[in-house]
């Protein structure tokens, strides 16, 4: 057969890019993200006429404004769209520019980027953190604040690795199981209901403290309508599973996390685990990553550290290289 000449969408599509400047791309993420057009300049240190040049071949690129600066940024349609592409393609950009297949735990020196809800940084990523550091001293582990929702927006915020509840995982994404873990109850020692098994009734009837409820569902996910769980009356929401505990102790209220959180807390405080005589669901946690990156070798390491602590949970901590 013979060509028609006709070019290819993927042939038109790396022609655009090579007329594309990729500095361009640098200079649409600082002004994306900066309240002003002199301080995205100097976010890539360049001076503000450069950006002001810059601004107007994006804005000729895309035909769009992109963003007004005023007495407040404002960002178009177009604009707020693009805010969070940009910001992925830069990292991945960077990502390719510094991929190496050479990886060595004991003498690499890089930063690592992990987040997940704050109840398993307190009752896993304790367990975690000792041993990367033992067997990979020159990595800079970095963990950033966790929002409920979609898994993609975290990997848009910079992340390496996630670990979410079954409910938030995103099945285009690789994924490994780690622990299952389910709702667990705890009073101080000197509770009423200390050291018996409470039915429905009876705990519906006390009064409860816990976590927002994203929080809640950044864990568990959503509690059935049925469940006791979602019907208990919570007179105090905090911001911080670490205060759970706190509550507890200077209470009559009982407070409900997972239960290996609750058995790291019963370990050390003075509170206790209330047995639930209903019915509760467990749910896993799982850890994703980027499909592109599933072959790299500090990623494989990095689930396969995060699975071997999973596996010695409720064991002595395992720093042995």
């Amino acid at each position: 057969m013979q060509d028609s000449g006709d070019p290819t969408p993927l042939a038109e599509g790396r022609t655009r890019l090579r007329r594309l400047n990729i500095n361009l791309l640098y200079a649409l993420d600082a002004l994306l993200h900066s309240p002003s057009l002199t301080a995205a300049a100097q976010s890539i240190a360049i001076s503000q006429p450069a950006m002001s040049v810059k601004l107007r071949q994006l804005r000729d690129q895309f035909k769009d404004e992109l963003v007004v600066f005023g007495e407040r940024r404002q960002l178009t349609a177009l604009g707020d769209a693009l805010r969070q592409r940009v910001g992925r393609l830069l990292r991945e950009v960077d990502d390719t520019f510094h991929l190496t297949l050479d990886f060595d735990p004991a003498t690499a020196r890089r930063t690592i980027t992990m987040t997940a809800p704050e109840v398993v940084e307190l009752m896993f990523f304790s367990r975690v953190v000792p041993r990367l550091r033992a067997v990979a001293p020159g990595i800079e582990l970095k963990m950033t604040p966790f929002v409920h929702g979609s898994v993609r927006r975290l990997f848009d915020a910079g992340v390496d690795v996630v670990v979410v509840p079954q409910a938030m995982v995103d099945k285009d994404l690789c994924a490994a199981r780690l622990i299952d873990h389910a709702p667990s109850a705890l009073v101080r020692a000197s509770h009423p209901l200390a050291g018996r098994r409470v039915g429905e009734k009876t705990y519906l009837e006390a009064s409860h403290a816990g976590v927002h409820s994203d929080m809640e569902r950044a864990i568990f996910g959503d509690f059935a309508n049925d469940s006791p769980l979602a019907r208990r009356n919570v007179a105090i929401r905090t911001g911080l599973h670490s205060m759970l505990p706190v509550l507890a102790i200077g209470s009559d209220l009982i407070v409900t996390t997972s239960n290996w959180f609750a058995q790291h807390q019963a370990a050390f405080l003075p509170v206790t685990i209330l047995e639930l005589d209903f019915p509760v669901t467990s749910t896993d946690l799982v850890v994703q990553w980027q499909p592109y990156r599933d072959r790299e070798p500090v990623i494989r390491w990095l689930v396969a550290e995060l699975e071997r602590a999973a596996a010695g949970l409720g064991k002595p901590l395992d720093l042995e290289l």
